[in-house]
């Protein structure tokens, strides 16, 4: 499952907070029917000129970068020594550096989504929705965290939740690649809907040009659809 990488240019985005946004991130009670989302309608469409000519597709552009915010420098120095600590395998010494930034900045959603990366990785599901959830209501326009949700709900058997979160993120960026790739992943094994998979699976093509894997997929995709109409 693909999902963005943050640079050490692109820290302070990361760490963004999201006080001026009137949006807010609602928590889903698992125990409760879930009504679904529609997800069709985050579809990019793809135009013509009057010479039937195909007119290239201008992506929208993403909220969550687009905030402007000044962070503080010692959060941002703590969170490079947390990433750092990441990479060298030593979660204890991030978990300390992320917990200390939340203590100083409550207004940060980075530290919570690595919090929640760590708890992934350790496999504490439950501790990573957590996290992930508590990023998103501190940043309702942190998109990545959509994804990291959702995927953390498909590991628990949640595949309507994971739908509705990354309905949620294409609500906030209809053109956000990994949105529609984690989609096709939901509706290809999870909820066994071609058709859907191969709109998203399209999606995610157009927006980021594709790659072999993805076209691979696309052909097996065809070739089921096929074979489910025969």
């Amino acid at each position: 499952m693909k999902f963005f990488k943050l640079s050490s240019l692109v820290v302070a985005a990361a760490l963004v907070s999201a006080c001026a946004t009137k949006q807010t991130f609602q928590l889903q009670n698992t125990e409760e029917k879930v009504d679904l989302v529609a997800t069709e309608q985050y579809l990019p469409v793809q135009t013509y000129d009057e010479k039937n000519q195909l007119i290239p597709y201008q992506e929208k552009q993403n909220p969550y970068l687009a905030q402007k915010a000044q962070v503080d420098r010692g959060s941002v120095l703590l969170f490079i020594e947390a990433k750092t600590a990441w990479r060298n395998s030593d979660a204890k010494t991030a978990k300390q550096k992320l917990n200390v930034i939340i203590k100083n900045d409550k207004e940060l959603s980075g530290p919570w989504m690595m919090l929640g990366d760590i708890a992934l990785a350790e496999k504490d599901y439950p501790q990573a929705k957590k996290n992930y959830q508590q990023g998103l209501i501190v940043n309702p326009k942190n998109i990545n965290g959509y994804t990291a949700l959702a995927q953390v709900q498909r590991l628990q058997g949640q595949y309507h939740h994971a739908q509705n979160t990354l309905a949620k993120a294409l609500a906030l960026w209809p053109d956000f690649p990994e949105a529609h790739y984690n989609l096709s992943i939901l509706f290809d094994i999870y909820l066994n809907q071609t058709d859907k998979a191969k709109q998203h699976l399209d999606a995610y093509i157009l927006l980021s040009g594709g790659d072999e894997e993805s076209q691979q997929w696309r052909k097996q995709l065809n070739e089921q659809a096929l074979a489910e109409e025969a």
